[in-house]
């Protein structure tokens, strides 16, 4: 374990004796375990949850790649086998962090435990380890799926406490369906669960790497944060109640005759309804189509409807000045003016644009409303809010980094040279930015310059692994415009190198964009 250096993966720093006991230094992590979390708020949300299973995923993903050595022998790939939420840390930052990999020796051996650890252990084993059979890759799948199973409902997939009643429940891997939860699930989800707990390891999820793929596309669309902004989102929000779901009731038959027999005769009761109104429309038509009559017996025409009056007029009194004619307002009592000596009421459009969003986000914090609305990428409207912000808001770190997201999603140039201009603020995603307009300069010293700044700032609001490798891409990028002017061996090897680094940071999302970049520059650089 101590071979594998994942940023999801618990860092082990050295082994040794001391008065002659074994023991392990570890990296030491601020936060709890995913078993302590799941007791504290019950189900988690459904972004926390994919969130959750991309990290361990990750984690894994690494670990099922990896060669190692033992006693001269060399193997392909760390099973964990013994995934559970006790295993698996989640730190203040909102990183999950996988624990105690039992690569040494069979996870049944747990088996020879008390009750109580045979209970927690085998509630997430697969199908295969209580059969005796080899474990493979596929079996940590099948363990994350019931792992993911209890952090979308709150309850175990194998809930027995019984022994007898567990052994007989997992032998025949029968599972409360997801769908039978009163609860939103994804569609895509719930299959992708269903698929990582199938009970033959041939029909399960092949590889990690599926299973990432696949959950990865579902955060995206549920969510425009990255994993570990969600999770650390989540856990520090103050929890208010441990959030239990319930399974969906099923009818009775003949309350579901019922119902159909109401929709029947609702749905004849307003055809009725329909006939007559269109009768009397009818009736109404020919009456108007019908020639005018002379005398007392005329009628006027029917008014027309809101949708098709004229807007109401905001000048409503013209008075003669000399040459010019003044035009006044007169308001009255109850919204409406008075126009040439006729009244004409005001129609009311629709809420300004800060109570729309004070009710959507329910709060009256223009801040967070700004924020929320950088995240949701509604940028337009949060600009409009930066503007409403009291300037001592506006002055503030959040503000600042996020109006300067806003600005450069919105491609507006000038105005976010102008913010990073009058900037102070020392932090990475400043600088990153600085380095971005320095590398559409063609400024390639600059770029670095900033970089290096980068990398030595904190950064309070963009994610640090997020922030990391938009700082390698555009190093990379760096590195290419210099080979492309220097074709040495040198700048060739350095190229290389940076591009490496990149793809090595996304060896895990391989459908991402510069995944493919750098897999297109390195055959590039290299000649092929």
């Amino acid at each position: 374990t101590a071979k594998l250096h994942h940023r999801n993966i618990i860092e082990i720093h050295a082994v040794g004796h001391w008065n002659s006991l074994p023991y392990i230094e570890m990296e030491r992590i601020t936060g709890d375990t995913l078993e302590k979390l799941l007791d504290q708020r019950g189900a988690l949300p459904v972004e926390v949850s994919t969130a959750i299973g991309i990290m361990i995923g990750r984690a894994l993903w690494y670990a099922h790649n990896q060669n190692y050595i033992i006693y001269g022998t060399t193997y392909h790939g760390v099973i964990h086998r013994d995934l559970k939420p006790s295993n698996i840390m989640i730190a203040d930052d909102g990183v999950v962090k996988l624990m105690d990999f039992g690569i040494a020796r069979p996870t049944d051996a747990s088996i020879h435990t008390t009750d109580g650890a045979i209970l927690g252990t085998m509630q997430y084993l697969s199908p295969e380890q209580l059969d005796g059979k080899d474990p493979d890759i596929r079996t940590d799948i099948y363990s994350l799926g019931t792992i993911l199973y209890e952090l979308l409902t709150g309850v175990k997939a194998f809930p027995e406490q019984n022994i007898s009643k567990l052994m007989l429940s997992k032998i025949k891997n029968d599972f409360r369906s997801l769908e039978l939860f009163d609860v939103r699930i994804p569609s895509r989800l719930r299959r992708l669960v269903h698929r990582c707990m199938t009970y033959d390891r041939e029909k399960r999820i092949s590889d990690t790497q599926a299973f990432l793929t696949e959950i990865s596309k579902i955060h995206r669309i549920i969510s425009g944060l990255s994993p570990e902004q969600v999770v650390k989102q989540f856990i520090h929000e103050e929890a208010t109640e441990r959030i239990v779901i319930t399974s969906r009731r099923r009818l009775p038959r003949r309350a579901i005759a019922a119902g159909a027999l109401m929709a029947v005769v609702s749905l004849g009761i307003w055809v009725g309804e329909r006939t007559i109104q269109s009768r009397i429309e009818e009736n109404q038509r020919t009456k108007a189509a019908a020639p005018a009559l002379s005398g007392p017996q005329h009628l006027p025409p029917p008014e027309k409807p809101l949708s098709e009056a004229s807007p109401p007029e905001e000048k409503t009194v013209a008075e003669k000045t000399g040459d010019e004619t003044k035009v006044k307002e007169t308001p009255r009592a109850g919204g409406s003016r008075v126009t040439a000596g006729k009244k004409k009421t005001v129609i009311a459009g629709p809420p300004p644009l800060l109570d729309r969003l004070r009710e959507r986000y329910t709060t009256g914090d223009l801040l967070t409303i700004f924020t929320k609305e950088v995240q949701q990428r509604h940028y337009q409207d949060a600009l409009k809010v930066f503007e409403a912000l009291p300037a001592a808001e506006a002055a503030s770190a959040r503000a600042v980094v996020y109006r300067i997201r806003a600005l450069r999603a919105l491609g507006k140039t000038a105005a976010l040279r102008s913010a990073l201009a009058d900037c102070t603020i020392e932090d990475g995603e400043i600088h990153l930015e600085r380095a971005r307009l320095a590398f559409g300069d063609n400024n390639v010293s600059a770029t670095l310059a900033h970089l290096k700044s980068c990398e030595r700032a904190p950064s309070a609001f963009m994610e640090s692994g997020a922030l990391r490798l938009e700082r390698l891409c555009l190093e990379a990028r760096c590195a290419g415009l210099k080979f492309s002017g220097d074709r040495s061996e040198e700048s060739r090897r350095f190229a290389l190198d940076r591009w490496y680094e990149v793809k090595s940071e996304l060896r895990t999302a391989r459908d991402h964009p510069y995944f493919r970049e750098a897999e297109v520059q390195m055959q590039r650089i290299a000649g092929k």
